[in-house]
């Protein structure tokens, strides 16, 4: 196992894996088990560039349907930690966590670029997407009239803010689970954020130090 973490991480460094990270933390509280899960996306002021689905006719659609897809994909998984629900915009939940994503840039990428630069080329055309997360405590929730921006300052008790950022990186043309090659970029960069708010969330969500049995050797 170790082997293999060793070698997947060189490959990493040399053709630049794919995928999102925590990019900045402004708050962490440290809490845990959240009796439930509700999420809202918003994306009105995001920055939607790049090649995205159906061509540039397309675009503001895709745009708009991007609060939908984004929260589809972080619903998928944070339910593996807490019963999880996309919110309607009448909704207002009253006990477990609110998760708020603000989308602020979504680049699409270009695929021909991603093609003729190959895996170790400098990452022209490679996706990129950059979302601002909050995680509050329903029951202590104050509510605003800018409630809409998630960029602004603490409303209620907030658990957990941070930025999140990555993209398709110098994955090239071949695309693998994790990058879309010569396809459409921002599903996979939708899936990739939401896998990194669950693990950013979790405690020891890749169960480090596991053993397959308890005796000290």
């Amino acid at each position: 196992m170790k082997n293999t973490l060793l070698t997947l991480t060189a490959a990493c460094a040399l053709t630049g894996c794919a995928g999102v990270k925590v990019a900045h933390t402004d708050i962490a509280t440290g809490a845990t088990h959240p009796k439930a899960i509700y999420i809202r996306t918003f994306a009105d002021e995001a920055k939607f560039i790049g090649q995205h689905s159906g061509g540039i006719g397309e675009r503001l659609i895709r745009h708009s349907l991007a609060p939908a897809e984004f929260s589809k994909a972080l619903k998928e998984e944070m339910e593996k930690m807490a019963p999880a629900a996309v919110l309607a915009d009448d909704e207002t939940p009253t006990v477990g966590w609110l998760v708020e994503s603000n989308l602020e840039v979504v680049d699409a990428g270009t695929p021909f670029w991603r093609a003729v630069n190959g895996p170790l080329g400098p990452g022209f055309g490679s996706s990129k997407i950059r979302i601002h997360v909050r995680v509050t405590d329903v029951a202590a929730r104050h509510h605003y009239a800018d409630a809409k921006d998630v960029s602004k300052g603490p409303r209620g008790n907030v658990l957990y803010e941070f930025d999140l950022a990555g993209g398709s990186r110098g994955q090239g043309g071949s695309g693998s689970i994790y990058a879309p090659g010569l396809g459409y970029a921002a599903p996979f960069d939708y899936k990739n954020a939401a896998e990194r708010v669950l693990m950013a969330l979790s405690v020891d969500p890749r169960v480090t130090g596991g053993r397959d049995s308890s005796t000290i050797r």
